[in-house]
């Protein structure tokens, strides 16, 4: 077994015998004989050839023998999987909300005598909504500019009619036509102005329009003249908080007809660029 093991092993690895002995400091003689079965190698000469063929010897010794299989070690692993704590649920799309970054509060203002609500969004549904305000703002916005050049142009061309037709049927000089005229176009800007609603003039007209004069309280005399008295007084304070209050009226389109003259090609300019920023009516 010896003998024929040493030969197996040499032809496998392509040496001859000459190299096996200069490996093993040994004439070719001597591998020649252990390969024949005459003579036994030593022990330490056997060692010495199991290094040289990378083997053991039992496989030199005793034929060949496997190679104890290197051990596999199995390791386990365990993931434990730790789901986010849900911080909020959006209102709107009732998705559950794990990021606080995405949490959207809106407070809304409640009425008299109340402190309002708070509604929680998820961002996605907060940006929709905003997108969602801006185009019906814009929509908005356009809308109202129709209703300026429609019924602003309706309006000043019904009270130009009814100048026209005053003036020309009392034959008043033509000045005093052309005046007048002039006047009646000028309700263009100031009507176009209100309907924009994206200036002051609304508030000037609406601000001089409700001035007043707080009437003073009144004592009379339980009596018939007093009482008589009473009613007189009060008539005539009624009639002049009615006078009062249309002059004021008066003083009011008389304001806003001069100031919608400057103000109107801004307002109009200004809904032509940004038509989202016209009051919602």
């Amino acid at each position: 077994m010896i003998s024929e093991n040493i030969k197996n092993l040499r032809n496998k690895t392509g040496m001859t015998q000459k190299e096996l002995a200069e490996k093993l400091y040994v004439t070719p003689q001597a591998v020649s004989r252990w390969e024949n079965g005459e003579v036994e190698p030593s022990i330490d000469t056997i060692s010495t050839m199991a290094q040289i063929f990378d083997v053991t010897t039992d496989e030199i010794i005793g034929g060949p023998a496997k190679k104890p299989e290197p051990e596999t070690v199995v390791k386990t692993e365990y993931v434990i999987a730790t789901q986010k704590p849900v911080l909020a649920v959006c209102e709107q799309c009732n998705k559950p909300i794990y990021n606080g970054a995405e949490i959207v509060r809106k407070h809304h203002s409640g009425g008299r005598g109340s402190s309002g609500y708070t509604t929680i969004l998820c961002k996605s549904c907060d940006e929709k909504n905003k997108k969602r305000a801006h185009e019906q703002a814009v929509a908005n916005g356009l809308l109202q500019r129709k209703r300026s050049f429609l019924w602003g142009g309706l309006i000043t061309a019904l009270i130009l009619g009814i100048v026209l037709a005053v003036t020309l049927s009392s034959n008043e000089p033509a000045g005093t036509t052309i005046g007048a005229s002039i006047a009646a176009l000028l309700f263009f800007p100031f009507l176009s102005c209100i309907f924009l609603k994206n200036n002051f003039i609304e508030d000037v007209f609406g601000g001089i329009a409700s001035w007043s004069i707080r009437m003073p309280g009144l004592i009379f005399e339980l009596s018939l003249d007093g009482i008589l008295w009473l009613l007189t007084v009060k008539l005539a304070l009624w009639i002049l908080s009615g006078l009062l209050s249309i002059f004021c009226f008066l003083l009011a389109i008389a304001v806003c007809l001069v100031l919608g003259v400057f103000v109107y090609p801004f307002a109009l300019a200004k809904n032509i660029k940004h038509p989202e920023l016209t009051d919602v009516i």
